[in-house]
């Protein structure tokens, strides 16, 4: 098989390559060092997902439409066949082998506080969570290391993100990455140590957000060339996410769901009402940092309004999007969404695009009480 492609362009080579299942491009890459190269240029779009079980692997891709229905199969685990876009398109879950615990020894009277403290911290909720969190993002990280300049589309789905991942991402996808999508929300996942209401809220905000920006110590870091970017059960903070939005100039499309960065400061930077005190000639040319924006997606954002707007129905024609004057400055903003954003009336946003925004595409306020019914799963998947 080397022989016969080894004389072949690279370029038919990776041609090829797209057509293999993802199992086959890995042997393949396996057999010498310059098929290992070729087997690395392949790989341009990669969905990758870590969970603890089998169950909340299958739903969360069903939510996210990373596979249909008819493709849940008995190697759920391994990889889903899905269309390609651009040269290889994979879909990967990779389920966490369980840990099986070991003989305790019988506890010694001697045993110190320090050692007590330490059991009694390994049963802890939050102390376990951590400790998912970062084996999933050590899959990540070194799946990025390998593949990551290639890489044109990727989407990840865990539980958060920490300082492993956004080092992997910031140093290997600096400048060809496009796509970027990292989905950190799991309404499905109510067993074990999380608690149901862990995904209603924003994760923790977290300097690991820096490195893949590219900010303080990691000035010569980051993402620079997305175009489209989606954030899920995010705790980037409001100047973090201005930062990431701001080394990223040809970014069109940003969904942002469950996103603590979607807030007021972010906002009206981004619609040109307030200038980065840090950079206060960046709208001198009279268009907002999102001018280039056509898609903006704000679900389940609460933060977004700096004041009621319960008495919309007294502003004035010319001011009734008060609160979300921002939104002007978007002018090429094809598509806008503020599904279960609970604060805002949906009459005083349909007012607003009538009167004033006129976007084609726009998603009002309403919430979707449905989306929260528990998914009946096949006990079989167990």
């Amino acid at each position: 098989m080397s022989d016969r492609l080894s004389p072949l362009p690279l370029e038919i080579i990776l041609q090829i390559l797209s057509y293999l299942p993802f199992e086959s491009v890995l042997a393949f890459g396996e057999t010498c060092r310059t098929n290992h190269r070729s087997h690395i240029l392949c790989l341009r779009c990669l969905r990758l997902g870590v969970f603890e079980k089998r169950t909340h692997s299958i739903i969360s891709c069903l939510q996210a439409g990373w596979i249909k229905a008819d493709q849940v199969g008995e190697k759920l685990g391994e990889a889903f066949p899905i269309e390609r876009e651009i040269g290889s398109d994979y879909t990967i879950s990779i389920i966490r082998p369980k840990v099986k615990p070991g003989k305790q020894a019988p506890p010694s009277k001697h045993l110190s506080k320090t050692k007590d403290a330490k059991l009694r911290c390994s049963t802890d909720p939050s102390v376990m969570q951590e400790h998912i969190v970062r084996t999933q993002n050590r899959i990540f990280s070194r799946v990025v290391s390998r593949y990551g300049p290639s890489l044109v589309k990727l989407e990840f789905m865990a539980y958060d993100i920490d300082i492993e991942s956004a080092m992997a991402l910031g140093t290997r996808c600096q400048y060809g990455l496009r796509h970027l999508a990292l989905r950190f929300e799991h309404q499905h996942i109510r067993d074990g140590h999380i608690k149901p209401s862990t995904w209603r809220y924003p994760a923790p905000c977290s300097a690991a957000w820096n490195p893949l920006i590219g900010i303080g110590k990691y000035k010569h870091v980051g993402i620079s060339g997305l175009q489209t970017l989606i954030l899920e059960r995010s705790g980037i903070t409001p100047w973090q996410l201005t930062m990431l939005v701001k080394k990223n100039p040809n970014l069109t499309v940003l969904k942002l769901k469950t996103c603590h960065g979607a807030q007021p400061d972010f906002l009206n930077w981004l619609g040109g009402m307030e200038q980065d005190p840090d950079d206060p000639a960046e709208t001198d040319n009279g268009y907002a940092p999102g001018d280039r924006l056509e898609v903006l997606w704000l679900e389940n954002c609460h933060e977004i309004l700096t004041h009621p707007v319960d008495d919309h129905e007294d502003f004035a024609d010319e001011v009734c999007d008060s609160g979300l004057e921002w939104v002007r400055g978007l002018r090429n903003l094809k598509s806008l969404s503020f599904s279960k954003c609970m604060n805002i009336p949906s009459e005083y946003v349909e007012r607003a695009n009538k009167l004033i925004w006129k976007i084609p595409d726009i998603t009002l306020p309403f919430y979707n009480y449905e989306e929260d019914t528990p998914i009946e799963v096949d006990p079989t998947f167990l």
